[in-house]
């Protein structure tokens, strides 16, 4: 399989994916602790919009990490991978949805936001994080026996991904985030690593 990316570029898109997460996250923790709530409700578009772009930056960043280990990462590799991206288009899905649908809610039926959430809203909620936390935990294991990322760092994406079973609720993707950013961050300074040898002597 020809890589899509560059390990630089790879590495790059993860860091951008990590901060991303990272900013998003630690917002939905702090401003409900230091601004009033109408900001909070002012800001909504914005800050699930922001979350929706950290999730695309995510399955780029999925896909630069699986392409730099396919032969190696065998056939629960291409689960976790597929399995993953699925998980993380809903989770997207969910922050679309709470980006541009929620706000219009808020000021044309707030009631709705008041009631408790249907049978059909949970179990799509449930399947949601499952998903997400199942296929990133079998990408942690198929990276961490591959072998081409280090240990400590596959090890910390399964956790990440276990933690990912509450995903939708901050800051539970935060440990993934800091998996997919030090992966990231390895694979820009071991390219550069790389590019700054000099060149072995000819015969």
């Amino acid at each position: 399989m020809t890589s899509p990316f560059t390990a630089r570029q790879a590495g790059l898109v993860s860091i951008v994916a990590a901060g991303l997460i990272l900013v998003s996250q630690v917002s939905q923790l702090v401003l409900p602790l230091t601004m009033p709530e109408s900001f909070w409700i002012a800001t909504q578009s914005l800050r699930m919009g922001l979350a929706l772009l950290a999730m695309f930056a995510l399955l780029l960043a999925l896909t630069g990490l699986y392409a730099r280990q396919v032969p190696e990462a065998g056939r629960l590799g291409l689960v976790g991978y597929l399995v993953a991206f699925l998980g993380t288009m809903l989770v997207a899905g969910n922050w679309w949805y709470e980006a541009f649908i929620g706000p219009t809610l808020r000021e044309q039926a707030p009631e709705v936001l008041t009631t408790a959430p249907s049978s059909s809203i949970l179990l799509a909620a449930a399947i949601t994080s499952v998903t997400f936390a199942a296929g990133w935990v079998m990408f942690g294991i198929a990276s961490l026996r591959a072998g081409v990322f280090p240990r400590r760092m596959a090890v910390l994406m399964t956790v990440g991904g276990a933690a990912g079973v509450l995903t939708l609720i901050a800051p539970f993707q935060l440990l993934l985030a800091f998996a997919v950013g030090w992966m990231g961050s390895w694979l820009v300074s071991s390219e550069s690593s790389e590019f700054d040898q000099p060149e072995s002597l000819g015969t």
